[in-house]
């Protein structure tokens, strides 16, 4: 197990009982090059280091990683006063790939998180300030909804407790084995 996925296996541990420990920014850029920012939750790790993340095919944020896969992840615990910054290419997996693992991220999700998958396409306009109405069913998942796997390639971890503080890169060598540098804050 490298050391960084150590390291945030025992910074989820100590923030488990802090909600907001769950939410990490995925930065994207769209064939322009501009970039955009969102909160995603995360949804687990794999035996290959990928962070899970689950999406709309039909989002910006889909379509930008279909353009340009490489992203950036930044991951603050506030409680620990830990960041992680993650490089990661980006691998989206519908249920016409893996239609095992789609649908058990699916049924993992609470009621309320399904409707946000049924309830219409994502910023399409909504004019008339009614409440949003679920069209299908809990039971199916849907066409468009996918998990999205975040392959780590590179980790910059930060932790802001002491002084002076601590930082450490840790990457891929050639063989695919995992580095660690201590570096200067």
């Amino acid at each position: 197990m490298p050391q960084w996925r150590q390291g945030l296996t025992k910074s989820l541990h100590k923030t488990r009982s802090v909600p907001e420990s769950r939410y990490f920014q995925l930065a994207t850029a769209d064939e322009e090059g501009t970039p955009y920012c969102r909160t995603v939750v995360y949804r687990g790790l794999t035996e290959d280091n990928d962070l899970v993340v689950i999406s709309d095919t039909r989002t910006g944020k889909y379509a930008q990683l279909c353009e340009q896969n490489k992203a950036q992840v930044c991951w603050y615990f506030a409680k620990t006063r830990e960041q992680y910054r993650f490089s990661v290419t980006a691998h989206s997996v519908t249920t016409a790939h893996a239609p095992v693992l789609v649908r058990s991220h699916w049924e993992r999700l609470s009621d309320a998180g399904k409707k946000q998958f049924l309830w219409g396409e994502p910023t399409t306009p909504r004019n008339d300030g009614a409440a949003l109405s679920v069209t299908g069913s809990f039971d199916e998942v849907p066409a468009h909804f996918c998990v999205l796997l975040l392959n780590v390639t590179k980790v910059d971890y930060l932790n802001l407790r002491g002084s002076p503080q601590y930082r450490e890169l840790h990457y891929l060598d050639g063989q695919g084995n995992w580095l660690s540098q201590s570096v200067v804050p």
